[in-house]
């Protein structure tokens, strides 16, 4: 694949699964329209055929991307890219037995060179500039990683080289942290800013994840790859904090008390919340509704651990105002649960209801609050969860029970009740951002 590949390139040769099953025949499927179950009651099938007809695609992208109120700039675009080809440019092609015997080995490198290549395409097409970001440092691990194992049979190298590359890139991000100033006018704006480049000079500055491999070669490869993510972490997070101060009127202050502040404002209710959080009962029988509610209640749950060891003032504002979303969510549900509203579905119908709902309620999140970008964290993750219940309708053909689709319709509430409540938790981490 090439710079020049159309995003949607081959698109209408895909066949979708609605297309599969019509030139199988809509009577080879249609079968009866019951299954018995263990206990010999009939229960009730949905005709698969019927369902939402998602493309077999198993790239898709959550239908909301994430994205940082900053204008990269395309120069640090270019010189990733320039990072990564001539990375690659190192690395014979093909690369073949005669280059590498072991076929384990070679198959390692092959396939990281590739990823990279895909990821330079992958930046190309992205919908957003932080989307652009994540493929490109990906694909610049990538090609590291092929390029250094690459150099051992080449030259002979040695992770020692790497190792001490990686440990300066780790002083460097630490001492970057350790004089990151918090400016900003806005603080919605800085916190959303501030709390990526939080998040970047964390990575850049992580010593835990660290090369395990038992071939020399392969761990020479991954020594790269940590070095190389490193680097580029530390890359993005002092472009981001450069192109966020020239955004800025040069008399512009310190938010650092202001994050700070809404950050534990936000954290007294969030503790409140989960004290308040009622008894959790045993089910007799593992609904949908159910399943939500379950999953609802471990996010918050194990949310306040994250909250108290955030990396910095401005994760911590980011990472509360979607704790309170998710709050509100788990509430919302637990209404819908008492009031009968999440029983599961019986038809195709009412399932494509369900999807449409979860989609339309991610749109309307969007559009109704002024403050879009600090919800659109929030609408992310439920964005993956509309995703992960696309991606497993298309695993069914045929008569199906309904309990099968369980799991996606769990997941479509999941991310309507999150969209739903998004609007009230950004008003709210507004307000603590605003206080006085």
């Amino acid at each position: 694949m090439t710079d020049d590949t159309s995003a949607t390139g081959g698109e209408s040769g895909r066949m979708t699964r609605r297309g599969v099953l019509a030139l199988v025949g809509a009577s080879a499927i249609a079968g009866c329209s019951s299954i018995d179950s263990l206990g010999g009651e009939r229960e009730a099938t949905i005709d698969a055929y019927n369902l939402p007809d998602v493309p077999r695609d198993e790239e898709r992208e959550s239908p909301v991307s994430p994205s940082i109120p900053v204008d990269i700039t395309a120069e640090h675009f270019d010189a990733a890219r320039e990072r990564i080809r001539s990375l690659l440019a190192t690395l014979p092609t093909p690369l073949g037995p005669e280059e590498i015997p072991n076929g384990h080995i070679r198959q390692h490198l092959t396939d990281a060179a590739s990823d990279a290549s895909d990821g330079l395409d992958d930046a190309r097409t992205a919908r957003t500039g932080l989307m652009a970001l994540r493929s490109l440092r990906r694909a610049r691990e990538n090609a590291r990683y092929a390029a250094a194992g690459w150099s051992v049979v080449e030259s002979g190298r040695t992770a020692a080289p790497l190792r001490n590359e990686h440990e300066r890139t780790v002083s460097a991000a630490h001492e970057t942290r350790q004089k990151h100033d918090y400016i900003g006018i806005d603080p919605v704006r800085a916190a959303l800013v501030h709390a990526r480049i939080e998040t970047g000079l964390e990575r850049a500055s992580d010593m835990d994840v660290l090369p395990r491999e038992e071939s020399e070669l392969l761990s020479v490869a991954e020594w790269g790859e940590t070095a190389e993510s490193a680097q580029a972490y530390l890359d993005d997070a002092r472009h981001l904090r450069a192109r966020f101060a020239a955004s800025l009127p040069s008399d512009a202050g310190t938010v650092r008390p202001t994050l700070t502040d809404a950050a534990e404002t936000l954290l007294v209710d969030i503790r409140d919340r989960q004290a308040d959080l009622p008894p959790e009962t045993a089910a007799d029988e593992r609904s949908p509704g159910q399943m939500v509610v379950d999953e609802l209640r471990w996010e918050v749950e194990s949310g306040l651990s994250r909250l108290t060891d955030a990396v910095g003032p401005a994760s911590a504002v980011v990472d509360a105002n979607s704790q309170i979303a998710r709050f509100r969510a788990l509430d919302r549900i637990q209404s819908r649960r008492e009031a009968d509203e999440l029983a599961r579905p019986s038809d195709a119908k009412t399932v494509r209801d369900i999807r449409q709902t979860a989609y339309g309620a991610l749109t309307a999140a969007l559009e109704s609050t002024s403050r879009s970008a600090l919800a659109r964290t929030v609408l992310v993750d439920a964005g993956h969860k509309v995703m992960a219940a696309d991606r497993e309708l298309t695993h069914h053909q045929g008569e199906i029970s309904a309990t099968t689709l369980d799991r996606s319709v769990a997941d479509y509430w999941h991310a309507t009740a999150l969209a739903r409540s998004v609007s009230a938790a950004t008003h709210q981490t507004v307000r603590a951002l605003q206080a006085d």
